[in-house]
């Protein structure tokens, strides 16, 4: 039987600490704030997980820390589109996010002009979250209402415990045809900050 020190796992899923005499798997993981049964996990090389010895060399796993739940509303104020004699665009944003269910985005706006006034076809809401790749989706035009410009709204609905919040902001954008994989910084019409979204 060797008494050599088994190496390090291949794979780490968080950060190496050098055993310490005195030191047990119980102990670690209790200073570390991480479970027992996800530490042994971890360390596939530990045979005998009452069995470590000092100098050597395991992982500490980063605790899965579960997403926030965020219920919020925020205000899509308008940029790029001039005040107009008929409307003041804006719109709002509504987001759902909760652990085990479904999430949700809905955009609402009003008084937007048609995209062509800003260069496109179509207009897109965009999830912004650096250095994340932003999420699109399409906003659609409802029919007039009285005297005020078509209204234009979506959605997009997220799976469960897909985490998509906090990000950095939402914007509206005109583009030329949807699918789209980045917002045309030139043809913003609305932006929201996330920072500013308040609870329902």
């Amino acid at each position: 039987m060797s008494n050599s020190i088994p190496p390090p796992p291949e794979v780490c899923p968080g950060f190496i600490y050098t055993v310490q005499p005195g030191d047990t798997l119980f102990d670690i993981a209790g200073r570390f704030n991480v479970s027992l049964s996800d530490l042994i996990a971890a360390n596939p090389q530990i045979q005998d997980p009452d069995l470590i010895f000092p100098g050597q060399m395991i992982c500490i796993p980063t605790p899965v820390q579960p997403f926030p739940t965020i219920e919020c509303c925020l205000l899509l104020f308008r940029i790029n589109v001039p005040i107009l004699p008929d409307a003041e665009a804006g719109g709002v944003a509504r987001v759902f996010q909760v652990p085990q269910r479904p999430g949700n985005v809905l955009v609402s706006t009003i008084g937007l002009p048609p995209p062509e006034f800003l260069g496109g076809n179509i207009y897109v809401a965009w999830i912004r979250r650096p250095p994340l790749p932003p999420i699109p989706f399409q906003l659609l035009q409802t029919g007039p209402v009285v005297i005020e410009p078509g209204v234009w709204v979506g959605a997009i609905i997220f799976g469960p415990d897909e985490q998509f919040a906090p990000f950095q902001d939402i914007v509206v954008t005109a583009e030329i045809a949807f699918p789209v994989t980045e917002p045309n910084l030139a043809r913003i019409a609305l932006i929201g900050l996330f920072e500013l979204c308040r609870p329902q």
